[in-house]
C-alpha cells in the first residue's frame, strides 16, 4: 500500500476514528488493546498531536476482527477505502499489521493494529507498565509515561527517530517531568533488549539532526565521550594507514601506526 508522505490529520478527526473503533474492538473480545504510536504520547499531553495514522497494539487481533471493524466504521459514517493484512519477519518473530485505510475529508488516514512490538516481542511485555485512563470520554489502556519514552526511543532503522518525533518526545518529557523516572526507563530499555537500538538512534539524532533528547545523559552518561574517543581513534588510524601506503620511513611513525591498530 503506497502512502502519501507526511499528511497529518487534525486531532478532532482521528479522535472520531478512535472513539468509533476502540470500544467496538473491546466489545469484540479483544482484551489487551493498547494505544500506541503518537496517540500514546497524546494521552499524556494537554493538546493531542496531529497524526497520519492511529496505532493500536493487540496480540489477539485477527482477520475477522479487521473485516468486522471495517463494516462498523462504515455503519458509523466513516469512509473506508481498503483493508490489508501484512506480515514481515523481525528479529524475534513475524509481525502482522492489520490496516484499514480511511478517507477523512480529503485526506487519507490509516488505522493500524500491530500484533508484535520491539523486534517481534509479544505486546504482553507492556502489561506491567500498562495504565488504564479516562481520556476523551473513553476508557483506554496505554503504556505508562516511562514506557512511552522507551518505545519512542526504540524506533527500528532505517526509519529511526525523525527530527519531528525527537522534538515531540522532548516536549512530552518536559510536560511529564514529575511522572518520569529515568532509572526505571533505563531498566526497561535493558529488560526489553533495546540498549543497542536506543544508542544507535541517539547517535543518529546527534549526527544527522543535531538534536538531543532531554535527560538522555541520565540513560547513557558516558556515551558522548566514548563516541568522541572512538571517532578520534578511527580518524588517526585512517591517517596512519594512508601514511603507510605513501611509504613512511620514520620508525616513530610506524610505531604509532602499530599502536593505533591495537586499540
Amino acid at each position: 500500500m503506497k502512502r502519501p508522505v507526511e499528511i497529518r490529520t487534525a486531532p478532532r478527526d482521528w479522535l472520531l476514528v478512535l472513539k468509533t473503533a476502540y470500544p467496538f474492538l473491546v466489545d469484540q473480545g479483544i482484551g489487551d488493546l493498547l494505544l500506541f504510536g503518537s496517540q500514546a504520547l497524546s494521552i499524556y499531553l494537554k493538546s493531542p498531536l496531529r497524526s497520519k495514522d492511529l496505532d493500536l497494539v493487540s496480540s489477539q487481533i485477527g482477520p475477522r476482527h479487521l473485516e468486522a471493524l471495517r463494516k462498523h466504521l462504515e455503519m458509523n459514517g466513516l469512509q473506508t477505502r481498503s483493508t490489508t493484512v501484512q506480515s514481515k519477519p523481525l528479529a524475534k518473530a513475524r509481525m502482522t499489521t492489520y490496516t484499514v485505510e480511511l478517507r477523512l475529508g480529503t485526506k487519507p488516514f490509516f488505522l493500524e493494529i500491530f500484533d508484535r512490538i520491539l523486534d517481534g516481542q509479544n505486546p504482553s511485555i507492556l502489561t506491567p507498565s500498562a495504565q488504564r485512563t479516562r481520556k476523551w470520554n473513553l476508557d483506554l489502556w496505554a503504556p505508562s509515561p516511562n514506557a512511552v519514552v522507551v518505545l519512542r526511543l526504540s524506533f527500528r532503522q532505517p526509519e529511526g527517530i525523525s527530527r519531528l518525533n525527537a522534538l515531540r518526545l522532548n516536549s512530552f518529557i518536559q510536560h511529564n517531568r514529575s511522572k518520569l523516572d529515568f532509572d526505571e526507563i533505563k531498566s526497561m530499555i535493558t529488560l526489553w533488549e533495546m540498549d543497542a537500538r536506543v544508542k544507535e538512534n541517539l547517535t543518529i539524532l546527534h549526527k544527522s539532526h543535531r538534536v538531543r533528547i532531554v535527560n538522555e545523559n541520565l540513560l547513557y552518561p558516558r556515551q558522548d565521550q566514548q563516541q568522541a574517543r572512538k571517532a578520534s581513534r578511527d580518524m588517526d588510524l585512517r591517517r596512519a594507514k594512508i601514511g603507510a601506503v605513501k611509504g613512511w620511513s620514520s620508525t616513530g611513525e610506524i610505531r604509532k601506526w602499530r599502536e593505533l591498530r591495537r586499540h
